[in-house]
């Protein structure tokens, strides 16, 4: 009996480890950004400070930033959290981004589109009332990223958050 369960150990290594996986290879631009961080900086004119954890899902295809304030509201819940997808799509060589959040249900499942310049990613999110932009640098000397957000008033863009992500 030990022998044919041995056997059957033995078939089931070989078979698993012979399946191909169906996994993708992570993005590895993207994967600077999985893991988990710190983002401090200022949207509008506050102070602020988040928490953000970045996973590969969807067989590594998406990584998804789960992001909550520290601030929270008069009921005690944070007063921000959202859900980001990012992907790169090889096709049109060029990555993606789509932003859930609490503070506006999303008019458009558009979401944002980036080309990499350098260390960059540019994205632009269209929209009929002014575009937004949200500029993510990676800083490889810091391993820490620089998010600048701006929006779009009247053609002319407007400061609308500069955020710093570390490690914690």
């Amino acid at each position: 009996m030990s022998r044919l369960k041995d056997i059957i150990a033995a078939t089931l290594v070989v078979f698993c480890v012979s399946v191909p996986s169906f996994a993708a290879d992570k993005e590895p631009f993207l994967d600077r950004l999985s893991g988990d961080w710190v983002m401090t900086g200022t949207i509008g004119k506050a102070a602020t400070t988040h928490d953000i954890k970045a996973i590969w899902v969807l067989q590594n295809q998406y990584l998804r930033l789960s992001e909550i304030s520290r601030e929270k509201d008069a009921a005690g819940k944070p007063q921000y959290e959202a859900e980001v997808l990012l992907a790169f799509d090889p096709s049109k060589q060029h990555f993606v981004c789509f932003w859930f959040d609490n503070s506006v249900i999303a008019a458009t499942t558009d979401g944002g589109s980036a080309a990499l310049e350098g260390d960059s990613l540019p994205f632009v999110f269209k929209s009929p009332d002014g575009d937004f932009f949200n500029t993510m640098t990676y800083d490889a000397k810091a391993d820490s990223w620089r998010w600048a957000m701006d929006g779009e008033v009247k053609g002319k863009r407007k400061p609308f958050a500069r955020l710093l992500l570390k490690r914690p």
